[in-house]
């Protein structure tokens, strides 16, 4: 679950992280009730949940009551990226010396929590990180220990910092925010700028809060938060039956249905490697029967994008006899022009797999492997995707 910029600022400052004055407005009225309240100059920034905001004209400074109410009418009426722009972030705007980037993330590869630190802050760090590596200092942090000061005496080292106002203010907001990160079940904690302050002091100018979905039932604290985002009809079915509908890429093809999120990482990154994209996935849970599997496959299959779907599935407190009674259900019952390759592992797989070849269903493949399972999901939306 992604926060608004101004909900992860919330989160921010109930642990010590500084941020800049501001108000959040979300109608024209509420925009007149501030014009007086605020300090000028001001940064006007429209709350949307997509990339490139500022690039899209979605931040704006106003130096008067005036142009702040005629730059905060225009974007309360504005879409950016297709999203719907209800509410505003004023906030006074901060005179930086150097703008900084600081990150709490997870990396798969090592399975280890990663803080980045960059002196390039306030810029696309995807670029930085493709055509100047060597600029983002790394540290890894092992979570039986947890973070402890060398660990922050090596970011800021590795960061190239010296000032010791500014080691002390930075070293302290990557303390919190790995604090934040870590007590939230977050996938991502992230400032862009942090902004350095003349007397040293730093501040959160930007404010990025990525949630684990499949922890938040640990965060009731939240729950406030997601009644405020934005959720399409899918992802509301979804969760009105106890799934995890996830809308991964617009430009993607694939759906995936699968039980757990690192499950449908992994079968995201076999399509990639394949060629291919996944538009869309369904996080089943855990003991689903064959009932709420054909639902789950059902749900997802709704969406227009899918050409071609993959079911895999990890079969634990979930049977794998239980997800081929789903998929053939799901199957019978709505003929879906769609090609579906199923993989199976685990509590009784070789019931499952026997239910499946002997249906012999046209449309329906079992794959052994996900690499297998990739390949054959695409191949068979070139041969016979929905579009194709």
């Amino acid at each position: 679950m992604k926060l608004y910029e101004y909900q992860a600022k919330e989160l921010f400052r109930g642990y010590g992280i500084p941020t800049p004055h501001g108000h959040v407005v979300k109608s024209p009225m509420e925009l007149k009730a501030v014009l007086s309240r605020v300090s000028y100059p001001v940064v006007v920034k429209a709350q949307v949940l997509v990339g490139g905001r500022g690039k899209a004209g979605g931040v704006r400074f106003a130096d008067t009551p005036e142009e702040l109410e005629k730059s905060g009418t225009a974007l309360l009426r504005a879409t950016l990226k297709d999203e719907k722009v209800t509410a505003l972030l004023l906030e006074e705007k901060v005179p930086a010396t150097e703008e900084y980037y600081l990150a709490v993330t997870l990396d798969r590869a090592r399975r280890l929590p990663l803080i980045m630190f960059s002196r390039s802050g306030g810029m696309d760090i995807e670029a930085v990180a493709r055509e100047h590596p060597g600029a983002i200092a790394r540290v890894h942090v092992d979570p039986q220990m947890g973070l402890r000061g060398f660990h922050l005496e090596q970011l800021t080292k590795a960061g190239g910092l010296a000032d010791p106002a500014v080691k002390k203010g930075v070293q302290r907001a990557a303390r919190a925010l790995y604090r934040l990160w870590d007590e939230s079940d977050a996938a991502l904690a992230e400032i862009n700028p942090l902004m350095v302050l003349a007397d040293g002091s730093v501040v959160a100018a930007d404010a990025k809060l990525e949630v684990d979905d499949s922890a938040l039932f640990r965060h009731p604290e939240l729950g406030a938060f997601r009644a405020e985002l934005p959720e399409s009809e899918l992802e509301r079915e979804a969760r009105a039956t106890g799934f995890l509908y996830i809308d991964v890429d617009p430009a993607g093809s694939v759906g995936v249905v699968s039980n757990g999120s690192g499950m449908i990482m992994s079968c995201i990154d076999w399509i990639a490697r394949h060629g291919g994209r996944v538009t869309c996935a369904l996080d089943l849970g855990g003991g689903a029967t064959a009932d709420r599997v054909a639902q789950g496959i059902d749900i997802l299959l709704k969406n227009p994008r899918v050409k071609s779907l993959l079911i895999s599935i990890f079969g634990g407190i979930t049977r794998c006899d239980e997800i081929a009674g789903g998929v053939l259900k799901a199957v019978k019952e709505h003929a879906y022009p769609v090609p579906i390759v199923t993989r199976l592992e685990g509590t009784n797989k070789e019931k499952g797999l026997a239910l499946l070849k002997e249906a012999r269903l046209a449309g329906v493949t079992v794959a052994g492997t996900l690499s297998e399972a990739a390949d054959r999901v695409l191949t068979a939306q070139k041969l016979g995707g929905r579009g194709a």
